[in-house]
This record gives C-alpha cells, sequence and structure tokens, in this order.
C-alpha cells in the first residue's frame, strides 16, 4: 500500500465532487460505467458461499449496489453505511425496504459480530486507515460470516484507465485515491489483519480484484 498525499482537499470536498445520483444515472447513460459497475456486480455476486440473513454494505454510497445485492437476497436484512450524508438522505428515499445510515468505516455503529456478509467495494482506497476499517469489518462480522472486499487492481492498465478518467475526461474522484494498492499488497493486508483468503476473483479484463474472507 501507498499513500497519496497529492491532494489539498478534505474528505469533504472529494465526496461533494460525486453527484448523489452518480450510480444510477451513470450506468444508464454511460457504457463505460455501466460496463464497470455491471462487471464488479457479478464478480461479487458469484463469490457469496451462502445465503446471509443479515448484509452490511460499508461505503454504499447512495445505495445502488446494495440494492442490487438485495435483489438476490430478499430475506436478507440489508444495512448500508457511507460518510457522505447527502448521498444517504437520498438512499434512504430511493429505496425504502433498505436501511442506510450516515456512518463512518472506521467506527462502525454495530455490535460485534453482527452481520454473515460484510462487503466494502472500492472503499480502502478512499479512507484514511484502511487498516482500522478492516479491523472494524473484522469486529462486526459474525465468526462464520463471510466479508468481501474489492477494488481496482492497481494494474497498468487500470491506471491508463483511470488517468484517462481523471485528468482528461475530467469525470469525478479527482484526487480521491488515498491509497494506492496491488491485488498481492491487499492481500498481504488482508491476511495481516485476521482474515484467510478463501477466494480470489479477478475481472474486468483484471482491472478490478475481489477476495471472499473468512475470520481467523
Amino acid at each position: 500500500m501507498v499513500a497519496l498525499n497529492k491532494t489539498k482537499m478534505n474528505e469533504e470536498q472529494i465526496l461533494n465532487q460525486v453527484p448523489v445520483y452518480y450510480y444510477q444515472e451513470g450506468i444508464k447513460k454511460n457504457i463505460l460505467q455501466r460496463a464497470w459497475h455491471l462487471g464488479k456486480l457479478k464478480a461479487v455476486l458469484s463469490m457469496i458461499d451462502k445465503y446471509p440473513d443479515s448484509i452490511l454494505d460499508v461505503g454504499c454510497a447512495s445505495g445502488w449496489f446494495l440494492s442490487k445485492v438485495s435483489r438476490r437476497y430478499p430475506k436478507a436484512a440489508c444495512v448500508g453505511i457511507d460518510k457522505y450524508k447527502k448521498a444517504i438522505y437520498y438512499g434512504k428515499k430511493r429505496y425504502k425496504s433498505l436501511k442506510f445510515l450516515y456512518a463512518d468505516a472506521h467506527k462502525l455503529p454495530f455490535r460485534s459480530n453482527s452481520f454473515d456478509l460484510v462487503i466494502a467495494t472500492e472503499v480502502l482506497e478512499h479512507v484514511t486507515d484502511p487498516t482500522g476499517a478492516l479491523k472494524e469489518i473484522k469486529r462486526v462480522l459474525k465468526k462464520e460470516g463471510s466479508a468481501i472486499i474489492e477494488m481496482d487492481s492497481g494494474n497498468f492498465l487500470f491506471g491508463i484507465v483511470w488517468h484517462w478518467w481523471t485528468n482528461i475526461r475530467k469525470g469525478v474522484w479527482r484526487d480521491a485515491h488515498l491509497h494506492l494498492f496491488t491485488a498481492k499488497k491487499l492481500s498481504e493486508m488482508l491476511g495481516s489483519n485476521g482474515f484467510i483468503v478463501s477466494k480470489k476473483k479477478m475481472f474486468n479484463y483484471t482491472m478490478g480484484v475481489a477476495f471472499l474472507l473468512k475470520k481467523r
């Protein structure tokens, strides 16, 4: 993991770059966003190894991803948390059957051993303390539960696409990656924070990587 200190923007300014409907509208209107996020969704869903009664989405934004997971598991109690307050309000209005909380990934407002499945997609690269967030994910995960951590793989191809997206096309998320990971470095961090990697999956032409985790 490499820490980045390029940005002069604070966390709130970074988040405010992103419209609250970014995922919902972007997936409809932008073929590249649609391909990326649907590929991510397919990869994550394929890794869920048993029907969860309770699901937590850490860094849920306005709830698009969680809404799709909840369709696959309609009997599960689904909760999403995010530090982007406007997105949480939007999610509450749009997805009435889901629960959304304004909360920090470093201080999850739940008891230990609360969830069968914890998902964090494209989150660790954006938080100030990835290790602290992982410790919280492990804490709230049930003993026999599963966690799925997903992000870009940090490979050369993704680097080209990300540079184009943030600097040439001027898309959102400018300076939003506070840390750089490779798939190998992420795997090592997961292991050093008390997780066993049960399965690893590369997707979107190896630009994305997801890990299915169990508590050690």
